[in-house]
């Protein structure tokens, strides 16, 4: 499975040899003349990730080196790790229903949601009207065409269920698909619906309907449930630092060793 790379509707395979990520530590200390040790929390805990691609033919480092060079633009760009496919596509902040990710007029963020036998999650987003469907956020989450997707959320109301709504390269909507609501009252239940997105679909969103709460949304590039995990995807990342050490240089191919960063901004 490869790592994605560019803009969203074009989106280029990278085959990652080692994809090593680090994030920005999200304390910073500081120590007063008394001994007091105090930390400092920070909200945003920019990703780094370094790539490296093992020895590859020209031609399969020819996209991520013609958009170092600037062909694809300036960016930022869309970054799907292996990881994130198979696990969550959503930013850590959506799939934690962080208070910055509120999108829809009358949810807000409440405490902790009892999933039963999966444990509890520390935050929940409260719909205090269920006939309304809300949003897990409005930052959208890139797909691919005929890879089908997954998406999920651990719903309370009885009927509860997921859609997915589907937008073009451009940010448009283009339409949406439903799944049969599965959710029940006065308890979460992880609920899920698999499609695969329709032509010229770039973008998704993940949608609760009938639900009074909802937590730990998810979306996948799997045709079925994943553990949920959170969430691994970087809607805007620049690449920079790419090296590449030619190995063997053919008459019409060469072939060579090409590393590079990715860095989340914004």
């Amino acid at each position: 499975m490869p790592a994605y790379l560019g803009n969203l509707g074009s989106l280029f395979a990278v085959e990652c040899e080692a994809a090593a990520v680090e994030a920005t530590s999200g304390y910073t200390f500081e120590s007063s003349l008394e001994g007091t040790r105090k930390a400092q929390f920070r909200h945003r805990r920019p990703r780094g990730w370094e790539i490296e691609m093992g020895l590859s033919s020209s031609t399969e480092t020819a996209n991520v080196r013609a958009l170092d060079a600037g062909e694809f633009g300036i960016g930022p760009f869309v970054w799907c790790t292996e990881e994130a496919q198979a696990t969550n596509m959503l930013t850590p902040e959506q799939s934690t229903c962080d208070p910055s990710t509120l999108y829809t007029s009358g949810v807000t963020v409440g405490g902790p949601l009892d999933l039963g036998a999966d444990g509890i999650a520390g935050r929940k987003f409260v719909n205090a009207t269920p006939g309304n469907a809300f949003y897990f956020d409005d930052q959208k989450i890139p797909v691919r065409p005929s890879q089908p997707v997954t998406a999920s959320a651990y719903l309370v109301g009885a009927g509860a269920g997921i859609r997915i709504a589907w937008y073009d390269a451009a940010g448009t909507f283009l339409t949406s698909t439903t799944g049969a609501g599965a959710g029940v009252a006065g308890s979460a239940k992880r609920v899920s619906h698999t499609a695969t997105p329709p032509a010229a679909a770039a973008s998704a969103l993940v949608v609760a309907v009938n639900a009074s709460e909802g937590a730990r949304p998810a979306l996948t590039w799997t045709s079925s449930l994943a553990a949920w995990a959170p969430g691994g995807g970087c809607p805007k990342a620049v690449v920079s630092k790419l090296e590449n050490a030619p190995a063997v240089l053919g008459e019409t191919q060469s072939y060579g060793q090409v590393k590079f960063t990715v860095t989340e901004v914004g």
